[in-house]
């Protein structure tokens, strides 16, 4: 029997949420990037029908934390966008706490996996199937974990990029992970003004 694939209910809500929040991500048989079965290209995802929910939450943290002016940049190698993304940003001359600077050094593995557990925690997404066990070399389970106890460093970077607090007592009105304040980061001006709250 021939024919298209079924999509996994997870996965279908993962995308469909996706599109609403700004992330254009589309079905294509035979995607594959750096995770299997998913893809980056620029600023958009490309995702198979066999890939996991988790893989695509995973891509799509990526594309979320950068700052959006730069999100284009991101195409297959997360490693060469951060590359190109930071090399653009250096020429600026930014203060070290400038907001535009302090997102884009937030915007990396750890806040990604973050992301990815935050959004995954608002689509009802099966604990275990957010990150699965084999994923993230064997330490999916650990992750989760981590995550659900507000532990993992990730979140700390989240809160540093303005996403949400680590605690409830933490400074400021923003919400406290796994709830976020936005789900993407907006474009910020380079003369965007510091601010320690």
């Amino acid at each position: 029997m021939s024919g298209k694939r079924t999509v996994d209910m997870y996965l279908q809500r993962t995308i469909e949420f996706l599109n609403e929040i700004g992330i254009p991500t589309f079905l294509v048989e035979g995607a594959s990037g750096f995770i299997e079965h998913c893809v980056i290209e620029s600023g958009s995802i490309k995702v198979d029908p066999q890939c996991p929910a988790s893989g695509l939450l995973h891509e799509a943290g990526h594309l979320a934390v950068v700052p959006a002016q730069y999100r284009a940049l991101f195409s297959g190698d997360v490693g060469r966008g951060q590359r190109a993304m930071l090399d653009a940003i250096s020429g600026l001359n930014l203060h070290p706490d400038a907001p535009l600077y302090r997102a884009a050094i937030q915007a990396c593995e750890a806040e990604a996996t973050a992301w990815a557990y935050a959004a995954g925690t608002y689509l009802k997404i099966p604990f275990e199937l957010i990150f699965q066990d084999r994923e993230y070399h064997n330490s999916g389970e650990i992750l989760r974990l981590q995550l659900s106890l507000n532990s993992h460093f990730g979140i700390n970077g989240l809160q540093h990029a303005g996403f949400c607090k680590v605690r409830a007592s933490g400074v400021g009105d923003r919400p406290v992970f796994p709830n976020l304040a936005f789900w993407l980061q907006p474009e910020i001006s380079p003369d965007a003004e510091i601010s320690y709250g």
